[in-house]
């Protein structure tokens, strides 16, 4: 009997001791790589949220997107499962989004991580959304016949100046979306210390006749829009 007592002790502390050395045994070479690839599996899989400002959507690239503005800098989410394109800019969005990995054609089909978007809601109205509930007309527009600009494009300039008219503190642009006035505007290229822009003149028409009232300078590349400030001869970033 005692034999025996001896013999169990024995194989309980070989076996305890096996285990804590399993614990305790640094994680090396192909486990540690299976661990990490695991680690990043699982924080891919997890949903994010943010509340932000609707931009615009771009789905002319590979993959569709969707681009939305916090305070400091503007986003851009893959927006693949999102067939809606409803939002105005300016409206405030709940974007669900994960980090996932998408391929760049033309480039060996690279992966790349990037916001892959689960859902968007949209929370309140834009300054854009509200003009379209109290100004209902259509903005009208004219450019010179030799440019060739695209139905898409024109409807890029549209949504920028729309854009601009809702938020403008213009005070002649001011009155006449309050007296529902007819509100025209002129597109064409203008190069300015060296850069290319669209060059925009906002004017109002009243029998027949149509005086401008804001010029406005669109950098196409970098999708910002300027106020010109006639006294100064100088461009003011709008970004209301």
């Amino acid at each position: 009997m005692k034999n025996l007592c001896t013999i169990l002790f024995v194989l309980t502390f070989v076996a305890c001791h096996s285990d804590k050395e399993k614990k305790n045994k640094p994680i090396t070479g192909g486990t540690a790589k299976k661990a990490v690839e695991r680690t990043k599996a699982a924080k891919m899989q997890l949903a994010n949220i943010t509340i932000a400002e609707f931009v615009g959507y771009n789905d002319d690239g590979d993959y569709f997107q969707l681009m939305a503005r916090t305070k400091n800098e503007t986003l851009s989410f893959i927006n693949e499962s999102n067939d809606d394109r409803g939002l105005l800019r300016g409206d405030l969005i709940s974007i669900v989004w994960k980090t996932d990995t998408i391929y760049i054609a033309g480039d060996g089909d690279t992966p790349q991580l990037a916001e892959k978007i689960i859902s968007v809601k949209k929370l309140q109205d834009g300054k854009v959304s509200r003009f379209r509930k109290t100004y209902n007309k259509i903005l009208k527009y004219h450019w010179p016949q030799e440019e060739n600009y695209t139905k898409s494009y024109l409807d890029k300039l549209y949504m920028v100046v729309e854009y601009y008219v809702a938020g403008s503190k213009n005070q002649l642009l001011e009155l006449l979306i309050k007296n529902g006035e007819e509100i025209d505007y002129s597109i064409e290229p203008q190069t300015r210390e060296g850069r290319e822009y669209v060059l925009i003149g906002i004017s109002g028409i009243s029998a027949h006749h149509s005086n401008t009232i804001q010029w406005l300078y669109y950098d196409n590349g970098q999708d910002k829009l300027y106020e010109y400030d006639l006294p100064k001869d100088s461009l003011i970033e709008f970004n209301r």
